[in-house]
């Protein structure tokens, strides 16, 4: 897994850096019981304190993306399909509230936005078909 960090980008370093794993686990780079890098190696590959990854780490455990055992690393859980229908939701609800925000920002209609989605989503689907 490459941990990417788009200095430009306003979004805090340790959410880009769950961004990468939830990217990497929707397109199949990452599957159920795949260890992370450990804190210190991914601090190093992403150029990031070891407290931002820790951040990172720790967020990615709320959300039940992974398990943390002392001693033994982090890794892939497989309840991400297994949330509740409304957790998925709220989950997402945040993320959906974010790009609307942008949306008028940038001032971009609604409906090209749509069009990017569908085209993303179309497009993580070939990813993972691919694996």
């Amino acid at each position: 897994m490459i941990i990417t960090i788009d200095l430009n980008n306003n979004k805090p370093t340790y959410l880009q850096i769950v961004d990468c794993v939830r990217r990497a686990v929707a397109t199949g780079a990452l599957k159920t019981g795949d260890q992370l890098p450990t804190i210190r190696e991914a601090a190093v590959q992403a150029r990031v304190n070891r407290n931002t990854i820790s951040r990172a780490y720790l967020e990615l455990e709320h959300l039940g993306m992974i398990r943390s055992r002392q001693g033994a690393g982090s890794f892939v859980t497989d309840a991400g399909p297994d949330l509740e229908h409304e957790e998925r939701v709220k989950a997402l609800q945040t993320l959906v509230d974010e790009l609307a925000l942008e949306t008028v920002h940038y001032q971009i209609p609604v409906d090209d936005v749509i069009a990017m989605l569908r085209e993303s989503a179309a497009k993580l689907g070939k990813e993972s078909d691919h694996d």
